[in-house]
């Protein structure tokens, strides 16, 4: 004899999930890979606010480009001749002044003795330059502004304490490599005696093998 099959009641207990445990682990790594995802973002947005900005303002941009020491503006020059001193000699040396004219080739002959190049000196380095004057050149003073004068006399006023010869050869041979003047007369801290000098007396001081203007 069959037994008749009964319906049994479903069990209260939980259906275990297998797949549960695992699903810790997926949800750390989600939201790990969206905490990074966001960095990625939020870094890509403040480059391109940055790119904007730049280009805002009409600048491209660019490297660090090292271009050196900062430039230095400066009138142009050009090299003239003045005389410094040579075991006790005249020594001819080029130098940069602002000009030819008989000024600056004089303020050029004081400047070089804060620098002098190698090998030679000055006896003009504690003087200063105070002043130049050009005057047409006359055997009379009185005449000076004769229009047939072709020459000019140079007046040099210097401060600074007593000048020797030789810095008083360094003045007027410098001064009389310009052919339009004739002589020089200097003076010194405003004595007002002005002695009327040429390179002749000088020649002695001339440099070896060498030879100094008239």
């Amino acid at each position: 004899m069959n037994r008749p099959v009964l319906n049994r009641p479903a069990s209260n207990r939980p259906v275990v999930d297998r797949t549960a445990s695992s699903r810790p682990l997926l949800g750390a790594a989600h939201r790990a890979a969206a905490r990074a995802a966001h960095r990625a973002a939020a870094r890509a947005a403040l480059a391109a606010l940055l790119l904007v900005a730049v280009a805002g303002c009409g600048v491209s941009q660019t490297g660090v480009n090292d271009k050196g020491p900062p430039p230095v503006i400066s009138g142009e020059s050009t090299i003239v001749r003045v005389y410094l001193v040579r075991s006790g000699r005249l020594e001819p040396v080029s130098v940069a002044a602002t000009s030819g004219h008989v000024n600056d080739v004089l303020s050029a002959l004081f400047g070089a003795g804060r620098r002098p190049p190698s090998g030679v000196g000055t006896t003009l380095s504690r003087m200063r330059l105070a002043q130049v004057q050009l005057v047409r050149y006359t055997s009379d003073p009185n005449l000076r502004n004769d229009p047939d004068s072709a020459g000019l006399r140079l007046r040099v006023f210097v401060s600074g304490p007593k000048m020797s010869r030789i810095a008083m050869a360094q003045i007027t041979c410098t001064a009389r490599l310009r052919p339009e003047i004739w002589a020089v007369e200097i003076a010194q801290s405003g004595s007002g005696n002005l002695k009327i000098h040429t390179c002749r007396e000088y020649w002695d001081l001339a440099p070896l093998n060498g030879h100094l203007p008239p």
